[in-house]
């Protein structure tokens, strides 16, 4: 179940040993400007530019991301096997489409990557609508269409950190 509000909200409710609350304590130190390297990447980057920089080897990284919104039409979900992932939206607004993927009647087809990609639904799904400072926590069954446009007609340009966080949906040990 994806969950969306403001990193300090999420840092206290996340246990300290977990990868996640490793991947909240990067995007706290970031809004607060104690990650001067990262703020360069955003502060350098150009639309459509993704830059990938290792954490914690494949169990957690960041991409860094610059893109203008797309319309509904041009978008489609995604789903990750075995990645949480933890979008930060530091600059626009964006709404991210929501499915379930347990309501879905057939498993999602998982490519070598272990990522799942299907259409949007004519009707809109769930929506969470992301401004600049906003953290969304979407889980492996969060099916998730982001980037969409708020205004129909109107395209914004985001600069989003994502983190991807291997297994942080299992229990530990």
């Amino acid at each position: 179940m994806a969950m969306l509000g403001k990193i300090e909200d999420f840092v206290g409710c996340v246990h300290p040993d977990s990868p996640l609350r490793q991947a909240l304590n990067l995007l706290w130190d970031y809004q607060l400007g104690r990650q001067p390297e990262i703020a360069e990447i955003v502060a350098r980057q150009k639309p459509g530019e993704t830059v990938k920089i290792p954490i914690n080897g494949d169990l957690v990284y960041l991409l860094v991301q610059c893109y203008e919104t797309r319309a509904r039409e041009r978008g489609r979900f995604e789903a990750h096997q075995a990645y949480t992932d933890v979008q930060f939206l530091g600059q626009g607004t964006e709404w991210i489409e929501l499915f379930d993927l347990r309501r879905r009647s057939a498993a999602p087809t998982y490519d070598r990557n272990n990522n799942a990609y299907f259409p949007l639904d004519p009707e809109p799904c769930s929506r969470l609508l992301l401004r600049a400072g906003d953290v969304a926590v979407l889980f492996p069954n969060d099916a998730h269409a982001a980037g969409l446009s708020v205004a129909e007609s109107q395209h914004s340009l985001v600069h989003k950190l994502v983190i991807k966080v291997k297994n942080a949906h299992l229990a530990a040990g």
